[in-house]
């Protein structure tokens, strides 16, 4: 940097800043000021220790420039005081004295800028420079140590604002890599019923409910050891053995290098959301299950038919992999699979023996009759069942009625219901026939297979023969 640009800086860093000069030589002190004042806009003298110490003493200095001979009070004993008052003063010492001693005092009470006399302007400004770089850089540092402290302040105000919100109105959970609970909010306590300590020393396994699966938590621990973020329902059992529905979002907290230091769970209690629609499936499930038994009533079949079927179709459901809420929707629109026969004439519906190939082509269109009273619904409930009306009859292999379709082309539901309807109707005394055997049963529907049915429900059905048994017998007629 050139003699030039220095003083241009010089001038810039320099504003604001004062200085206090001491010199007992009158020439000197003046045309030293002459020039200090071309840089700062504050420039006192003094002519000896006393009198500079007295003016430091009524206002305060960025710099004191000092010589160390003076009259009444030298420079060494003035510098002393003036760090007793101020430690951090900056200092600048002119002087032609040579004596060690000073020197080595001067350097013990901190002072590192020393100017031998004469002075040269270059020398000076070179002195100053370093000086008033080094106050302008700190007054930086403390300008920013002053905002730091207030935005900490302010976002630890902010963040204590927003835990107390979420503490009144969320379930909080810290919960440490090796799987161990190591904080819970107050909501937590109220909602499961246990204190802090219970939870901290048995785990979370106590809040484990039997319909929670050891994968669905081995795939919930997976997604968070991968540094991903995890949501989804649990069930938990409260300490006094009721069950409680939230729905939970897990975070990984990372450090600065991306480790994972813990994991935090927020959570909100939806119970009364899950149990009101529990309730209100049930609540459709038995006034289609009546529409159903009215339907089957015409045919002179049983109420049992239809809650037999729902229940073979929920199983197969879960057996083949459906969703949940699928799972549901097959089970609860299941009874209106025949209910179509409300708009067959009971000549054909009722009678006895076999039916002449008119007869069946009529009695075929219950599956279109179904559908047509069911297609408007914009419920998915309902469009279930519509599905399931019309697609009931149809055959895996594209030999079955309305619309002839083959394989995955018929909606799973229309597959489901096809071996639980079929398996029902042989197992039961009709009008037209006696209850078959199971073994004449087992033996037509694995005949059947990759013909009417569907060969991985058909494999699953044999799988799971008992339990579909099971439900026949508690269901009995």
């Amino acid at each position: 940097m050139t003699f030039k640009e220095t003083v241009h800086q010089l001038s810039h860093i320099s504003e604001g800043m004062s200085v206090l000069y001491l010199e007992d030589e009158t020439l000197i002190r003046e045309n030293t000021k002459i020039l200090l004042e071309t840089i700062f806009s504050n420039v006192v003298t003094a002519s000896n220790g006393v009198e500079g110490l007295n003016l430091y003493q009524e206002g305060a200095f960025d710099i004191v420039i000092t010589d160390i001979l003076m009259p009444e009070m030298n420079g060494v004993v003035m510098v002393k005081k003036i760090k007793e008052l101020n430690p951090q003063q900056s200092i600048i010492i002119t002087s032609a004295c040579e004596d060690g001693g000073y020197l080595l005092d001067l350097i013990n009470l901190g002072v590192a800028q020393f100017l031998l006399k004469p002075i040269k302007t270059e020398n000076l400004i070179q002195i100053i420079h370093e000086v008033v770089t080094n106050i302008y850089n700190q007054r930086k540092v403390n300008e920013l140590t002053v905002q730091l402290k207030q935005d900490l302040l302010h976002q630890t105000t902010l963040l204590e604002q927003y835990k107390e919100i979420v503490d009144i109105s969320t379930i909080v959970t810290k919960t440490d890599m090796h799987g161990h609970v190591i904080y819970t909010n107050e909501a937590f306590c109220k909602t499961s019923g246990y204190r802090f300590d219970e939870i901290a020393a048995q785990g979370h396994r106590i809040l484990r409910h039997p319909d929670m699966t050891s994968e669905f938590y081995a795939n919930m621990w997976q997604t968070i050891l991968n540094k991903q973020t995890w949501t989804g329902t649990i069930k938990n059992l409260k300490k006094n053995g009721e069950h409680y529905i939230t729905d939970t979002t897990i975070k990984p907290i990372l450090d600065e290098f991306g480790n994972i230091l813990d994991f935090i769970s927020i959570s909100h209690d939806v119970t009364e959301l899950y149990d009101l629609n529990d309730e209100i499936w049930q609540t459709q499930h038995e006034m289609l299950s009546l529409l159903g038994e009215v339907g089957e009533s015409r045919s002179q079949e049983t109420g049992n038919h239809v809650r037999r079927v729902a229940k073979y179709s929920k199983l197969l459901g879960e057996l083949y992999g459906l969703e949940e809420e699928e799972t549901h929707l097959v089970y609860s629109a299941s009874p209106m699979h025949d209910i179509g026969k409300i708009g067959i004439p009971d000549s054909i519906l009722l009678k006895p023996g076999k039916l002449d190939p008119e007869e069946y082509e009529v009695m075929k269109t219950h599956s279109a009759i179904g559908y047509d009273i069911l297609k408007n619904s914009s419920r998915p409930l309902l469009q279930a069942a519509a599905i399931i009306a019309n697609e009931h009859h149809e055959k895996w292999d594209g030999s079955g009625y309305p619309n002839a379709l083959s394989g995955e082309n018929i909606h799973i539901y229309g597959r489901i219901i096809a071996l639980a309807d079929v398996f029902d109707a042989l197992s039961c005394d009709r009008v037209y026939k006696k209850a078959w055997p199971m073994d004449k049963i087992i033996e037509l529907i694995n005949n059947e297979r990759g013909r009417h049915f569907d060969p991985k429900l058909v494999d699953l059905f044999m799988a799971n023969l008992e339990r579909f048994t099971d439900i026949a017998s508690k269901f009995k007629d």
